[in-house]
């Protein structure tokens, strides 16, 4: 019976391995797909943001009569200017033209939060600056970091998978 019992021991665990696989798989797919996503953002991040407003505009009707009642007016405005907004974003997102609205939005939330963590790092590292310095000096954000300061403090700002996966990280985040 006990030789029973070892069998089923057996498949369970081979079952189990088996699992731990292709879960390790899975989260190395999901850890290379965040590097991808991140190398993304930071080049993203360092373009010139230059929106056109006649690619925003909405394109124009052509023989299609419009109805004059002030609801349907007011729902075609709000409309237009969610579709507007919509397309700003659009050409914000890193490859946000080429998506869908949904995923856009959804890639738009990453994208904030990457340039929220980004932020952060560079806030600390000018903190660190003036505190290892001594003086405040005088920038546009008050932190007394010049912009080429800051801008070589960026090139060796951990990226978002170091500060997640890092074990040694005292302070891990989670950003989905």
């Amino acid at each position: 019976m006990s030789s029973g019992m070892a069998v089923g021991n057996n498949k369970y665990s081979l079952g189990h391995h088996a699992g731990e696989l292709s879960g390790a798989t899975f989260s190395n797919k999901r850890n290379s797909m965040a590097a991808m996503r991140e190398m993304i953002f930071r080049i993203a991040a360092m373009q010139p943001i230059h929106i056109d407003p006649e690619s925003v505009k909405p394109p124009k009707r052509k023989n299609v009569k419009i109805s004059k009642d002030p609801q349907s007016v007011a729902a075609r405005h709000r409309r237009e200017r969610i579709s507007e907004r919509i397309r700003i974003l659009q050409r914000l997102v890193p490859g946000g033209t080429k998506m869908d609205t949904a995923s856009m939005l959804d890639e738009a939330i990453h994208y904030v939060k990457f340039l929220k963590t980004q932020v952060q790092s560079l806030e600390k590292v000018a903190t660190n600056n003036i505190n290892a310095s001594g003086n405040a000096g005088s920038s546009p954000l008050g932190l007394g970091a010049n912009y080429s300061s800051l801008a070589k403090a960026y090139q060796y700002l951990p990226t978002q998978h170091q500060i997640m996966f890092n074990p040694n990280n005292a302070h891990h985040q989670v950003l989905n």
